[in-house]
């Protein structure tokens, strides 16, 4: 029956069972140390041909701060470091953060341009109304870990599979999404120890570009001169 819905796929496959086992339709017995499950209840289980539905869906149920956390390493590409994702954490509140998950849109208009300012070096109001320590972000590091949706080696992540990167990233109001990269990537600018910014000039540059559209004048010159070091980069 499985091998039927996922046609076999080993990704979709997985992320099958695990849903199962989530909504407690597959379970382990103890008693006679076996997996049993209802064939019923399997057989009417619905397989979406779109697996970033059944993550996003799998997203959902995590910790809110599991969340947040995916939604902001899902801008920093598919591998990524944790104290980038930290960082970011740290200088932006939670109601900017709220604003910008989709199971929030509605309110996604409190979000003003002056949140998405590109270079602004203004952090001030950055998260004095959320739980910042790192013990915080540390459990939900472990979280999405033991999930299955991020390897974690040391400082170092990836994501398991580019579809849990989109998934992550469809947690992001679909309105706010070049503004919440912006807003990253003027975070990182300021943050960042210069030899770590210089190791991820391109990533930060492609996240400020996103909403170039809102920057001002000179904010555009001094993006124009961070696109400039890029190329000249490249080309080394």
């Amino acid at each position: 029956t499985i091998h039927k819905k996922t046609e076999g796929n080993p990704f979709f496959m997985l992320m099958f069972l695990r849903s199962l086992y989530d909504e407690k339709l597959l379970q382990y017995n103890f008693g006679t140390m076996k997996w049993t499950w209802e064939d019923d209840a399997v057989n009417s289980k619905i397989v979406t041909e779109n697996v970033a539905s059944v993550l996003v869906n799998k997203m959902n149920r995590l910790q809110e701060e599991t969340q947040r956390m995916l939604m902001v390493a899902s801008c920093l590409g598919s591998n990524f470091r944790k104290s980038a994702v930290v960082e970011v954490m740290k200088n932006i509140s939670r109601s900017e953060m709220r604003s910008s998950m989709r199971s929030v849109s509605s309110t996604a208009a409190t979000m003003g341009s002056s949140s998405a300012s590109l270079l602004s070096s203004d952090l001030s109001n950055a998260c004095t109304d959320q739980d910042d320590s790192d013990s915080s972000y540390a459990s939900s590091i472990e979280e999405f870990e033991g999930e299955g949706l991020c390897e974690v080696d040391n400082e170092e992540c990836r994501f398991m599979h580019d579809q849990i990167q989109s998934a992550a990233f469809e947690l992001i109001s679909p309105e706010q999404r070049d503004s919440f990269r912006g807003r990253i990537g003027s975070i990182l600018l300021r943050t960042l120890p210069p030899e770590e910014l210089e190791t991820s000039l391109f990533e930060v540059v492609d996240l400020l570009n996103c909403a170039a559209s809102n920057a001002t004048d000179e904010e555009r010159d001094e993006l124009a001169r961070m696109n400039l070091k890029a190329g000249i980069k490249a080309s080394e």
